[in-house]
């Protein structure tokens, strides 16, 4: 069987795929000795699910629960219905490990499952994880019968476990053991949270039991780490708040996923930083575009957000509109079309489109501007129409529209982001998510992208300000609560980038705008990594789509579309062999944890280790690096977006001055579109000089405006041209 999955519909991967990997890395090395040493790291969990309990891709607890630690951990999480055919062994080479969460012990198709589950837990070294329930005792509708009991103990005996499959109403359970370091995450598990009691233990002595419980004499091993994957039954995973619908983690599920799919020297494809710092975004839902706002009765929302925000906050923004708000034609008029011509003359602004008519239900058909005479729901219409619309009547020269911003429920079909994905462009939206103070979990954010069939829609990470004003009914100063929300995802490396996300109509309310003033003076001041949004969900497909292959030891080919821009590595204490690695910007530590830099290129080679020679590297900055050229002192650096760029170089030369000439092309940011975009001009159109000086360590630290594409050129200068330059002010004045 073949499984197509992802934006290439690529086949599992097989012998030629192998070939072709292999010929990839003779290509970057140039050492045929070394690639038959090459072996592919999986990075892909399959995750099943059953249909018969109403469960989707999208739909399931591991998508709402354990995707979010899962990518965190650097793996792609593809979803399987497990009533339906299922890969054989010898076709999940790609794959790290199987995780099943299933809510009920009937299945479709029971024992077609079972006899899967029994060859891979015998014909391959992949983990199996289940939790919940097996999910398979008996066939739907079904009494079990001994045939069943008989091959779910075989699967149980296979783990290591043994059951008579009996469960029990918990009464007066006593916990015998807990693992500190696994339980008590976010919540502390006590026995008296415990629901159910049920008839499984391990038996033998190299698994390790993580939480034992006992009542009336009767053993229940409840969660279990084995050497071919593990088991967390139903009740002591997370608490689920009944009034609230909130979730909480008894478990750690970064920990116990770590630990179960072997993570700990696995390189992480990181999407949550960049440069060494958090990932960040700015994107504006076109709603509220031509609303006459009530701060000065006058103005459309667009106005003031132009003149208020986009022009005076010096940050990236990705801005769409609604087509039909703002054409002349339907429910615009002259003055909405020059708001938009001229908002997206800035050189901050990306543009984007949130549709024709704002459907709010993709999948019925169902929109929002209902008053346009005639109007029947198109996706054609709603993507490729809007967005050439965008392209022809509202952008300057130079500039192009390439991301749409999905809108109401933000639940289309595949086949339409296929729509998306066939002209070249990216989509986003849906997903995201705020902290509840009252239940702060992880599990209240979503991850980064939802499996639909065999595409997946790329997420917003943070709520809007419409979730925090009560669907915008009352307190319209709510928004300001989202930093509550940015500051909780900061955490554990960070959890999510930081996504400020809001609509037009937040400069409707003198009180709306005064919540976005304050989370944006609060962004602008976050030391974040800003980027464009369509960056931002490249940097997601090609988490999606990297493949990784361990070349020797300590050595690791990264391949990607280019936007594979930082690996991390858990635990590490060495730095990087920067002479032997190729198309690496540099390396930092954040607590224990290695982060190496990676430019735009393709193909990346890492070399764990110490560097004997004083080469030149990057250990941080806040915008995206494309390349860095070295040749003799001389440093080329060159950096896409835009706004106040900082980068942290080592190793230069030690207490001297440099003279740094930034030059910005003519078109910045005229096309991020790979697959249209034309070869870049060498024409600049502003260029400045400046001198810094490095620390007698060979630290420089180096700051620069940026809009676009800048090239920053960083030569050795005499002390004589650096005080001249700090002190010309100063004779000037005189």
């Amino acid at each position: 069987m073949s499984i197509f999955i992802g934006k290439h519909n690529r086949l599992l991967i097989g012998t030629s795929s192998v070939i072709f990997s292999l010929c990839f890395v003779t290509q970057l090395l140039g050492r045929q000795g070394q690639v038959a040493s090459a072996q592919l790291i999986p990075r892909k969990i399959l995750a099943l699910y059953k249909g018969s309990e109403n469960r989707t891709e999208e739909v399931n607890e591991i998508y709402q629960l354990a995707q979010l630690p899962l990518n965190n951990l650097g793996l792609v999480v593809e979803y399987a219905d497990a009533e339906q055919e299922l890969p054989t062994p010898e076709e999940m080479s790609e794959y790290r490990g199987i995780l099943t969460w299933f809510i009920s012990d009937q299945m479709k198709n029971a024992r077609r499952y079972r006899h899967w589950l029994n060859r891979i837990l015998t014909a391959s070294r992949l983990p199996v994880v289940m939790m919940g329930h097996m999910g398979a005792y008996r066939e739907y509708g079904r009494k079990i019968s001994n045939l069943d009991v008989l091959e779910v103990k075989s699967i149980f005996n296979l783990m290591g476990l043994t059951s008579n499959l009996r469960t029990w109403k918990a009464e007066n359970v006593h916990i015998g053991f807990k693992n500190s370091a696994f339980y008590d995450f976010e919540l502390n598990l006590s026995s008296d949270k415990v629901d159910y009691f049920y008839d499984i233990r391990s038996k033998r002595q190299n698994n390790r039991v993580l939480l034992r419980l006992s009542q009336n004499g009767v053993r229940n091993d409840a969660a279990i780490l084995t050497p071919n994957g593990g088991y967390i039954q139903n009740g002591v995973i997370y608490r689920l708040d009944e009034e609230s619908g909130r979730t909480q983690w008894y478990v750690n599920p970064f920990l116990f996923f770590r630990t179960v799919f072997a993570c700990d020297n696995f390189p992480i494809v990181d999407i949550n930083t960049l440069g060494g710092k958090r990932t960040a975004f700015v994107h504006i839902d076109g709603d509220g575009f031509s609303t006459i706002s009530k701060i000065d009765r006058w103005h459309l929302c667009a106005q003031l957000m132009q003149k208020r925000v986009f022009e005076k906050y010096r940050l990236p923004f990705s801005v769409s509109v609604i087509v039909a708000e703002v054409d002349s034609a339907y429910l615009g008029n002259e003055e909405t079309v020059q708001t938009a011509r001229r908002l997206f003359r800035l050189p901050n602004v990306e543009p984007a489109s949130h549709g024709f008519a704002h459907p709010f239900d993709w999948r019925t058909g169902k929109v929002e501007l209902d008053s346009i005479p005639g109007y029947q729901f198109d996706a054609k219409r709603e993507i490729v129409e809007s967005m050439h619309y965008i392209q022809q009547q509202l952008l300057p020269p130079g500039k192009s529209v390439n991301v749409f911003f999905w809108t109401g429920m933000c639940n289309p079909t595949a086949e339409q982001i296929q729509i998306v994905e066939d002209h070249g462009w990216y989509q986003i939206n849906g997903g995201a998510g705020k902290l509840d103070p009252m239940y702060p979990s992880i599990s209240a954010f979503a991850p980064p992208y939802a499996q639909v069939k065999n595409q997946f829609r790329i997420n917003a990470r943070i709520s809007n300000e419409y979730e925090f004003s009560d669907r915008w009914l009352k307190h319209y100063d709510g928004f300001v609560q989202v930093v509550k929300s940015l500051y909780f995802t900061g955490q554990r490396n960070p959890l999510t980038p930081a996504n400020i996300y809001f609509h037009f109509y937040s400069m409707e309310w003198p009180q709306s705008w005064a919540a976005l003033r304050k989370v944006l003076q609060f962004a602008e001041h976050q030391d974040w990594t800003f980027l464009y949004v369509s960056q931002y969900i490249r940097m997601v497909n090609d988490f999606l789509h990297a493949e990784i292959f361990l070349l020797d030891e300590d050595k690791y080919v990264v391949r990607s579309n280019g936007f594979v821009r930082t690996i991390r590595f858990l635990k590490e204490s060495r730095g990087i062999n920067l002479a032997e690695s190729k198309n690496v910007l540099g390396f930092a530590h954040q607590g224990r944890d290695l982060l190496v830099h990676l430019n735009a290129n393709q193909e990346h080679l890492i070399v764990l280790g110490r560097t004997l020679h004083k080469i030149p590297y990057l250990s941080g900055f806040n915008r995206m690096i494309d390349s860095v050229s070295v040749m003799n002192d001389t440093l080329q650096l060159t950096v896409q977006g835009f706004g106040d760029f900082k980068a942290v170089l080592r190793n230069m030369l030690p207490d001297q001055a440099y003279l740094v000439k930034s030059l910005t092309e003519f078109e910045p940011e005229r096309q991020h579109n790979a697959k249209r975009c034309p070869v870049i001009s060498s024409q600049f159109g502003k260029e400045n000089l400046f001198y810094v000086h490095s620390q007698a360590d060979g630290t420089l630290k180096l700051k620069a405006f940026i809009e676009g594409r800048t090239v920053l050129i960083i030569t050795p200068a005499t002390t004589f041209q650096y005080v001249l330059a700090k002190f010309r002010p100063w004779i000037l004045g005189l």
